[in-house]
């Protein structure tokens, strides 16, 4: 009996030292940079180095940066063509500028582990900004690069979107970047799938201020922000010329003009220079960014690309609207394993197209996909006419995306684009089921998550 159960023991002590140190390696990962190979915590030619001559012993996570599913040399030699975008603090981003400065101000880089005191931040309009300490002198050397000055971290803010809210709950490790959010546009509109801002709406700790549209300005003057985030373009314009008009602080930011899943998430680096959280930043982007990347691996493994249709009919609006090929959507089918069938229509954001033509394309997809949630889909079957005979329908392959897919969903790209991976190529995913995008059924307007098969 006794020998049973030393034999038992081992067995469990064994499994669980093979177990725990690659479970240990896995939440490493994150602390440690794309490209950060030697694990040093900066991204620079010793990770070439250290890369080449130990290229049998790198983990597929760490090391397959090309994403074709092996470490070899053609990875060595891409971390060493690579090398100033991995170590770069933005490097998905194309619209975010941020510069990092020391006390004398030398450009560093907290993304490569040196410390700062200073940043620059140009918004999507142009400005300026010096972020400081409020405790740091304002420095000579400053002179002439910014227009306005704004003390960090942040304790009051208005913001103008559950969106920018997505991508400041990853920095709210200690609940100080959500404590500074005193009013939110659209507050009580949106149905909330954040614990925190329910809870402050509820009690009072955050206020609603109108919709973008027609903003309380009493209101939002009685907080006091120290900034208001907008975003440019649509109903921001006016919300940008008022602030101007109060002489209030607003900062725009753009993640929605990106053109890609993992350039939009990367705007979470922009609201941790107003926090001081690059760290925390660091380390929630790499876990993206590397599980995006371990989508892409997966998908490598296909010798087909399916055929996806992504778009809504809106009759009233005057058409169907389609992402264009260079829109983060268009190349997110792409990332994910997928042939996008507007790929010929150039430009970034989306297109109003006539519902013909996109019928006649979309018939023959193997993949539908509409963008949106079922309490906007009553009225699907009459505004999709012929639907039921296009072939991703017949097929039950036709998707629309969850409830929180514009909350919870920013917050967690890795996992949309999986999920848009999953249902793209169920055969690589089977026995996964799908969040963000849920099988839809028109005749009831419902949708279920799908598990791929």
């Amino acid at each position: 009996m006794s020998k049973n159960i030393n034999i038992i023991g081992y067995i469990l002590l064994t499994v669980f030292l093979i177990l725990v140190p690659a479970y240990g390696e896995s939440v490493d990962d994150y602390k440690y940079r794309l490209g950060d190979i030697n694990k040093d915590g900066s991204v620079n030619i010793a990770d070439v180095v250290y890369m080449f001559k130990h290229l049998n012993d790198v983990p597929v996570y760490d090391g397959d940066l090309n994403a074709d599913d092996s470490v070899d040399i053609a990875d060595v030699v891409y971390l060493f063509v690579h090398l100033q975008q991995l170590s770069a603090p933005i490097h998905y981003a194309k619209l975010l500028k941020i510069t990092y400065y020391d006390k004398n101000g030398n450009i560093v880089n907290p993304y490569n582990g040196e410390p700062y005191a200073y940043k620059i931040l140009v918004d999507a309009t142009g400005q300026r900004f010096l972020l400081k300490n409020e405790s740091e002198p304002i420095p000579a050397w400053a002179e002439g690069k910014y227009d306005k000055v704004i003390n960090v971290p942040l304790k009051r803010v208005v913001v103008m979107s559950s969106t920018e809210i997505a991508l400041m709950e990853p920095l709210n490790d200690d609940g100080s970047v959500i404590a500074s959010v005193k009013g939110i546009m659209w507050g009580h509109m949106y149905k909330w799938y954040f614990d925190n801002i329910k809870e402050g709406l509820e009690n009072g700790s955050i206020i609603d201020v109108g919709s973008t549209y027609n903003p309380n300005w009493d209101l939002i003057l009685n907080l006091s922000p120290q900034v208001i985030f907008v975003y440019p373009g649509y109903s921001g314009d006016a919300v940008i010329a008022k602030c101007k008009e109060l002489n209030l602080t607003y900062v725009a930011d753009a993640e929605y003009l990106e053109d890609s899943y993992l350039a939009r998430c990367e705007w979470v680096k922009m609201f941790a220079a107003f926090y001081n959280k690059e760290n925390v930043a660091k380390e929630y982007f790499t876990r993206i960014e590397k599980n995006a990347l371990n989508v892409r691996r997966i998908v490598s493994k296909s010798t087909t690309r399916p055929l996806v249709a992504w778009g809504k009919n809106y009759p009233k609006w005057g058409g169907t609207y389609v992402p264009r090929a260079q829109s983060y959507v268009a190349k997110g089918i792409e990332f994910c394993g997928g042939d996008y069938i507007f790929k010929d229509l150039p430009g970034t954001g989306s297109a109003c197209i006539d519902y013909e033509t996109f019928a006649e394309r979309a018939k023959n997809a193997d993949i539908w996909v509409v963008p949106s949630s079922t309490t906007w889909l009553t009225t699907f079957k009459e505004d999709d006419p012929g639907y039921e005979y296009f072939k991703a329908v017949r097929d039950g392959r036709l998707f629309c995306i969850s409830d929180d897919y514009w909350q919870l969903g920013l917050m967690n790209t890795d996992q949309v684009l999986e999920d848009l991976a999953t249902i793209i190529h169920p055969e690589l995913f089977k026995g996964r089921t799908t969040h963000y995008f849920l099988r839809y059924y028109p005749d009831n307007n419902t949708a279920v998550p799908y598990t791929a098969g």
